[in-house]
């Protein structure tokens, strides 16, 4: 069984699994995965809106944020403007996404903290050619957003601007399609190794807007191993 196409289902949980997989049976390194992520990312905002001059990425303190500090490094190679809210604190940050951090801020990429953030000002000028980047909060998010996190959300929101989501809007459930007290209106969601029951049922569809499947060159045996969730 393979899902090259994306057409089968996972929860979340099925889909760590075969993250896990790729990572520790097949020797692929986690941070190798979160560049390609990255990557696709990058390259589906591009190919949606090709005249972007201007990207704002939101990012929390996971691996899902790491997803969009590669990007924010990628644009930053190409030329485009781009500059990173950060929620989490980016000194706190381990692992792959602290690796991931370190590539932003080596391409020189502007970030500054939510808590300092003057919205006014940064969006004054990407009104036109501007596009919103969401890699606050990934698939493991099981309660009610809240705090500066739901505040974030309602920000981008409110702005004229599209938005692509990496992997799942951030506060929609993955497993349900629930709306967990407030999510982000997505336009383009970039889901990555399996895409998730929750994007197709319930508040899914509306949340994710389009939704853009990549496998991240993984090997399709480790499919084999981890069963399609059942709408």
């Amino acid at each position: 069984m393979t899902i090259r196409s994306g057409n089968d289902l996972y929860l979340a949980a099925s889909v760590r699994e075969l993250d896990r997989l790729a990572i520790e049976e097949h020797h692929i390194p986690g941070f190798t995965l979160m560049k390609r992520a990255g990557n696709a990312l990058f390259s589906a905002l591009l190919g949606k809106w090709p005249k972007t001059d201007h990207i704002v990425c939101f990012c929390g303190s996971g691996n899902n944020a790491g997803d969009g500090y590669v990007l924010a490094a990628l644009a930053a190679e190409k030329g485009i403007k781009t500059t990173v809210v950060a929620l989490g604190n980016p000194d706190k940050l381990s692992g792959d996404a602290r690796l991931a951090y370190d590539m932003a801020a080596g391409n020189k990429v502007n970030i500054v903290l939510y808590d300092k953030l003057d919205a006014k000002a940064l969006f004054s000028d990407s009104q036109n050619n501007g596009v919103i980047v969401d890699a606050l909060l990934g698939t493991g998010l099981s309660g009610e957003v809240r705090g500066k996190y739901r505040d974030a959300i309602e920000l981008i929101n409110s702005l004229p601007l599209p938005v692509v989501a990496a992997d799942i809007p951030s506060g929609l459930c993955s497993d349900s399609g629930k709306v967990l007290g407030v999510a982000v209106n997505a336009q383009l969601t970039v889901t990555f190794i399996g895409r998730k029951l929750g994007q197709t049922i319930a508040d899914g569809p509306v949340t994710c807007g389009e939704v853009v499947f990549d496998n991240l060159g993984v090997p399709g045996e480790i499919y084999r191993h981890v069963n399609p969730a059942t709408p």
